[in-house]
């Protein structure tokens, strides 16, 4: 099992809950619903139930001030994005997946995040079964070997 999901906003950080005198709110809450939103219509089978290993490409566009010299630089991969960590954003998506994709957030083995800048932001997601995972890695560390 692979599935590729891509959600076409900007990256979001997870935020930890709001508290108040009255209340307890979830400042991302908003970003959340529709990002599940999104995921429903790309994903409509079950949750799935294995160990998953998950890769997130983080895409950001670059900021309209930069220079032309830097944006190149930008989308060239020479300078990357330092907005927000990777962790951050990694719970809010793994959040998202919960229910949809994969049944519970602690089948989650292995994780890997790529932030890097693009013209349009938008943010990648692959979820795939952990023997697989560990498969498709071993066959081109492999290939790189005998090319090596």
């Amino acid at each position: 099992m692979k599935v590729e999901l891509t959600i076409p906003y900007d990256p979001v950080p997870w935020a930890s809950p709001r508290l108040s005198k009255n209340r307890c709110w979830d400042p991302r809450e908003a970003d959340k619903r529709a990002f599940r939103f999104l995921l429903r219509q790309q994903y409509d089978a079950s949750p799935y139930e294995k160990y998953v290993a998950i890769t997130f490409y983080y895409a950001f566009a670059p900021p309209a001030s930069a220079s032309l010299k830097k944006r190149c630089k930008m989308l060239s991969g020479e300078i990357r994005p330092t907005k927000c960590d990777c962790t951050n954003l990694q719970k809010l998506y793994e959040d998202c997946l919960k229910g949809i994709v994969i049944k519970d957030d602690r089948q989650v083995c292995m994780v890997s995040s790529y932030k890097y800048y693009e013209e349009k932001a938008h943010v990648d997601i692959i979820v795939q079964d952990l023997k697989e995972y560990f498969i498709e890695h071993e066959k081109g560390l492999a290939d790189a070997a005998q090319k090596g």
